[in-house]
C-alpha cells in the first residue's frame, strides 16, 4: 500500500511509520515545513520507500495533496498538553485538522482511514470497564475535548459505513526512536531527577510498549475490513510497580511519600496551573491524575485476537526505555 501519514516524526509515530516500511508499505510522511531530524530520515530510509511533504497540517490543499494518489491514510498528528495558551492549537490539529483528513479521505476513497485517537476520548467510561463500544465521553482538558471531536466525527463517518478504524492507545512506553521521549516518560524527569515519588493507594494504569502499537497499526493496513475501533490497552501497572520500574531502569532509589488520591489529583492541578505560566512540560497534569486514581481497565481482548498480537511487558519497556538513553 502507498500510505500517507501524519504525526510520524513523534515517539509514536516515528515507530508506526518504521513499522509500515519494513512490511514493504510507502509511505508518504507529512513533515512540518521547517521539520530537521537527520538521525530518524536516516532510519527510515534504510527500512523503505519514504516520501517526505512539507506543509501545514492546517491548510486542505496541503491535505489535498497529501493523500492524492495513496491507498489509505494514518493520522497520528497531535497536541498533546495542559498549557490553556495551546488550546486553539489542539482545536485546529486534534479536531479540525482530523476531521478534514478523514472527511477527504472518505471522499477518496481511501482504504483504511486511520484516526489514532487516545483512551482520554473515552475517559471516563460509564461502566467499570473501558470497551470498543464505550460512549465518546465529554472531555475534561482541552486535549481531551479535541480528540473527543475528533471521535464523534469518526463514528458518525463509521455510521455511514465508511472503513475509518480507530484506535485508543493507552499510557505508551519503551525506547524512543531518534524523538523526544513519551508523553509518560516526561511525566517521570522529576521523579528521576530528585528521586522522590507520591505512593497513592490502589492507583494505577495500563500501559503498552510503544512497539506493539506499531505493530498494530501496521497489521490495520488491510483494505475491506470496514469500520473499526481498537484498544491498545497493554497491561495494568500499578502506580507503584511503574515506580518500581523506573526506579530499577534509573539505578536510583527512589523515596515513597504515601498521599492520598485527592492530595495526588491535586497536585496534578497544581501542575495544570503551573504550567499556563511556567515551562514545565506535558508529562503530568490533573488528567493524568484522574486516570491514574480511577485505574480504570481497558478490555483490548478484541484487538489482541482479531489482530493477532501479544503485548510485551511493559515493565521490559520502561527497563527498555532507559537502557536506550544513551544513544539518544
Amino acid at each position: 500500500m502507498h500510505i500517507a501519514v501524519t504525526g510520524g516524526t513523534g515517539y509514536v509515530g516515528a515507530h508506526i511509520v518504521a513499522e509500515l516500511l519494513a512490511a514493504g508499505h510507502s509511505v508518504r510522511l507529512l513533515v512540518e515545513p521547517q521539520w530537521s531530524n537527520d538521525e530518524l530520515l536516516e532510519r527510515l530510509r534504510a527500512t523503505g520507500t519514504l516520501e517526505l511533504l512539507r506543509g501545514d497540517l492546517r491548510t486542505g490543499d496541503v491535505v489535498a495533496e497529501l493523500l492524492d494518489g495513496c491507498d489509505a491514510v494514518l493520522h497520528g498528528a497531535g497536541v498533546v498538553g495542559t498549557d490553556d495558551s495551546r488550546e486553539a492549537l489542539m482545536w485546529d490539529i486534534n479536531a479540525y485538522a482530523s476531521e478534514r483528513i478523514m472527511r477527504r479521505g472518505v471522499e477518496l476513497n481511501l482504504d483504511p482511514i486511520v484516526l489514532v485517537s487516545s483512551y482520554s476520548a473515552l475517559f471516563p467510561p460509564p461502566g467499570p470497564v473501558i470497551t470498543p463500544d464505550s460512549p465518546t465521553a465529554a472531555g475534561k482538558s482541552a486535549y481531551a475535548r479535541t480528540k473527543s471531536y475528533a471521535d464523534r466525527v469518526a463514528r458518525e463517518l463509521q455510521a455511514d459505513g465508511a472503513p475509518v478504524v480507530v484506535t485508543y492507545p493507552s499510557s505508551v512506553v519503551g525506547p524512543a526512536l531518534h524523538t523526544p521521549p513519551g508523553i509518560t516518560e516526561q511525566g517521570w524527569e522529576t521523579i528521576v531527577r530528585y528521586r522522590v515519588a507520591p505512593k497513592v493507594g490502589d492507583a494505577g494504569m495500563q500501559m503498552i510498549d510503544v512497539r506493539d502499537v506499531a505493530v498494530v497499526h501496521e497489521r490495520l493496513m488491510r483494505a475491506g475490513n470496514g469500520p473499526k475501533r481498537y484498544l491498545c490497552g497493554g497491561e495494568m501497572l500499578s502506580f507503584d510497580q511503574m515506580i518500581a520500574a523506573v526506579e530499577r531502569g534509573c539505578g536510583r532509589k527512589v523515596r515513597r511519600i504515601p498521599m492520598t488520591p485527592a492530595m495526588f489529583r491535586g497536585i496534578g492541578r497544581l501542575s495544570d496551573l503551573m504550567a499556563s505560566v511556567l515551562p514545565l512540560g506535558s508529562g503530568f497534569s490533573q488528567e493524568a491524575a484522574a486516570l491514574i486514581t480511577a485505574a480504570i481497565p481497558m478490555d483490548d481482548s478484541a484487538t489482541r485476537r482479531e489482530l493477532g498480537i501479544s503485548w510485551r511487558s511493559p515493565v521490559e519497556a520502561i527497563l527498555a526505555t532507559f537502557a536506550a538513553e544513551p544513544a539518544r
